[in-house]
């Protein structure tokens, strides 16, 4: 099956979105066992933190975040968090999603940051939501 590491944002951004939109098909698709997505505990203390804030707050209610960041945690491969990842992005908080996708042989690191997805040779590359919809054929229209 095929292993993705989705980074927060895309995470927050599918647990915000309607079901039509990409992230929310991605998400929508995460829980069906479409895809393994893979996490690891620094990964989900990010979405937890994500969902504490303003935006998000009217998405999830304060007393539902836990339920969710388990959610997830159970619908996904847990891995332990990456131990002094290897320099390789612009931004080093990110190192830990290469070497976490790398652990993981996951075929993608799924995101909208520009860091990743212009990073020249990643390995294994970034996808946008929209092209890991793409992936498995998701009803796009």
């Amino acid at each position: 099956m095929t292993r993705l590491v989705i980074d927060a944002s895309a995470l927050l951004s599918g647990i915000a979105s309607g079901p039509r939109r990409p992230p929310g098909l991605l998400l929508a698709a995460l829980y069906r066992g479409i895809f393994e997505p893979v996490v690891c505990p620094r990964l989900l203390g990010e979405v937890r933190r994500g969902l504490h804030k303003g935006f998000f707050r009217n998405h999830v209610a304060e007393q539902d975040i836990e339920r969710v960041v388990l959610t997830l945690a159970r619908a996904s491969v847990q891995l332990r968090d990456p131990r002094d990842p290897p320099s390789l992005l612009r931004d080093p908080t990110d190192d830990y999603l290469v070497a976490l996708a790398r652990t993981a042989r996951a075929r993608a690191i799924v995101t909208g940051d520009k860091d990743l997805l212009e990073h020249p040779g990643l390995h294994p590359p970034a996808l946008t939501v929209r092209a890991a919809c793409e992936l498995f054929g998701l009803d796009l229209s």
